[in-house]
């Protein structure tokens, strides 16, 4: 072979060796961008979810982890429009994470741990969990219902099959297994609603069975398991979703403590013509076909018998809220007062507010005033205060008591010094508002403000009432700032009104005026905030980015607020939507 030749070869040799690598290279890129998520032991510095608690006897519990990607996707062709308008889309991918744990005659601790972020090239992120608790066959209640079967099969003359019913096996899908979704939501998303609960979060459920009886089917006997977390829920439901908000703590903390009761079934009856739900105490509900409705364990309406029986004040109330609501019962607000009536009088305290707000509503003043009384003898502060007020309420419409309105008023006046002694936020926030008043008899600017301090130390919750009275009561902004950053800062609506104010003449700092609005453009539509307030937002941001008050000129983000707002202005009376107009047009020609 020449040179030439030799060289030519080993060149040849070379390349393929070079793409070889290459190749193997690439695919072991692409490999990797396909590993599932695996993130059961994450490192001590990753944001992840800790479970603890203790499993049931003959238990098994699986925790699944469902985590997607936008780094790895795939490509998808659909038809929304029928064959001829196809188009493709591009879809994040899914990977599952699976633990589980089994307990055998006894209790068991147990720990598992899944991260939020599920690691490899894919970059997966965690989108849900399940913890899904099932019965084995070894459990107490899945030898009850496997005997339920044979006997019911083996007695039940409704059966039309012609072959005979088969004996009930360890193979047989009693469906004793209940699932409960966890839903991750990030501090400040779209869904950061009351609904969400916040971390660490207990989960206490309480395990039962559900035995459906079904004559002339093809399915004539099955079980399903119930929790007393689906208060009311259809009967072939079988998942309960509970959202939970988390923010920048890297340890999100859930205790699962499940109880399972042996001893409490409830029986369903299929019908031709209806469905009937039988509790164990012998309550009982009777529903056309298709629209059959489950109470939980616990749940008032699952045990009518023992509560109408019942001479407990707390019953009797419960009792007066099913006639009243007229879900499970057909409603009756006689028998529901009747029933109030009797709970209050047995020193039943919501009971007691109940039949206040009602004489309130009614004027019944008198009525009124003797629930307050005994609600505030049981100790309600809510009762306590509103009777204090009264009094005193003739101060806030600029009037004086006389004669004997003013020896009451003195008394509740030394009432509502005792309660400050004790250090009751609402108390303190109560007496600052009549120091605050520059007509009442107790005016005190200085004294007002020490217990406005008080009140929203112990209870920032109060520091709007704080921030508005003195603002708006003294005409004293520099004083009241202190309560209005506390307050903006727990509530959008508060920073929409301290951004007004912080744009007056009197109060101008539009610096900060743009710190506020920022909060509330940012987050208010998130959180379903008024259209008026947000639109009025909007404008207000868009004027000063626009010029360049208290920052930055900013056009184009400008141009963008401006024809927010001149959206929103339509659904409601405003003075700002000629003016965004003019500036859009204005600013839509640079």
């Amino acid at each position: 072979m020449s040179s030439i030749s030799k060289l030519f070869w080993l060149s040849l040799c070379l390349s393929a060796l070079l793409s070889v690598s290459v190749w193997l290279g690439f695919s072991d890129k692409l490999w990797q961008q396909e590993l599932p998520a695996d993130q059961t032991t994450p490192p001590n510095t990753a944001q992840r979810f800790e479970f603890t608690g203790t499993l049931p006897a003959h238990t098994q519990l699986e925790l699944v982890g469902y985590y997607t990607s936008s780094v790895c996707t795939r490509k998808e062709i659909r038809f929304p429009s029928g064959i001829a308008n196809p188009y493709r889309a591009t879809l994040n991918k899914s990977s599952v994470l699976r633990q589980s744990l089994d307990t055998t005659g006894n209790t068991k601790l147990f720990s598992l741990t899944l991260a939020l972020q599920g690691g490899g090239d894919c970059d997966w992120q965690l989108e849900d969990l399940v913890l899904d608790l099932t019965l084995l066959p070894s459990h107490p209640i899945w030898q009850k219902v496997k005997s339920l079967k044979d006997d019911y099969l083996h007695t039940s003359p409704l059966l039309t099959s012609g072959e005979p019913a088969t004996k009930a096996s360890p193979h047989d899908g009693f469906y004793l297994s209940q699932e409960l979704t966890i839903e991750p939501v990030l501090a400040g998303s779209e869904e950061d609603t009351n609904l969400v609960a916040g971390l660490p979060l207990s989960l206490n459920p309480v395990y039962y069975p559900v035995v459906i009886y079904s004559p002339k089917t093809d399915s004539p006997f099955e079980v399903k398991l119930k929790s007393n977390l689906q208060s009311s829920s259809r009967l072939w439901s079988s998942t309960v979703t509970q959202m939970v908000r988390f923010d920048k703590e890297v340890v999100l903390r859930v205790q699962f403590n499940p109880e399972i009761l042996s001893d409490y079934q409830v029986n369903v009856w299929r019908q031709p013509e209806q469905i009937s739900v039988h509790y164990p105490d012998g309550t009982e509900y009777r529903y056309p076909r298709g629209d059959v409705h489950l109470y939980a364990y616990g749940k008032p309406e699952s045990m009518l018998n023992t509560l109408s029986t019942s001479t407990k004040a707390e019953d009797k109330r419960l009792l007066a809220q099913i006639y009243w609501a007229g879900n499970a019962l057909a409603k009756d607000e006689e028998k529901a007062r009747k029933f109030y009536r009797e709970a209050a009088e047995g020193d039943d305290l919501i009971a007691i507010q109940w039949m206040q707000s009602q004489a309130a509503y009614a004027g019944e003043v008198e009525q009124s005033r003797y629930w307050l009384q005994r609600a505030a003898r049981l100790g309600n502060m809510e009762a306590k205060l509103e009777l204090i007020r009264q009094p005193l309420e003739i101060i806030l419409r600029g009037k004086l008591n006389t004669a004997e309105a003013k020896s009451a008023e003195v008394k509740a006046w030394e009432q509502l010094n005792v309660l400050v002694n004790q250090g009751i936020p609402e108390a303190i926030s109560m007496m600052a508002l009549y120091q605050a008043l520059p007509w009442s008899p107790y005016h005190d600017a200085t004294a007002a403000l020490t217990h406005y301090r008080m009140s929203v130390q112990a209870d920032p919750a109060l520091a709007h009432s704080a921030a508005s009275d003195y603002y708006y009561l003294l005409e004293d902004f520099a004083q009241s700032q202190e309560f209005w950053l506390i307050a903006a800062e727990r509530d959008l609506y508060v920073a929409a009104e301290y951004a007004d104010i912080l744009l007056k003449p009197d109060t101008r700092d539009a610096y900060q005026a743009r710190i506020w609005l920022e909060k509330v453009v940012l987050q208010g539509d998130k959180q379903g905030m008024q259209r008026d307030v947000l639109g009025r937002a909007y404008f207000q941001l868009a004027s000063l980015l626009d010029v360049g008050e208290g920052g930055s000129v900013e056009p184009e983000r400008a141009l963008a607020l401006y024809q927010h707002s001149i959206e929103l202005a339509k659904s409601f009376t405003n003075d700002y939507e000629a003016k965004a107009k003019a500036r859009v047009q204005a600013l839509e020609k640079l």
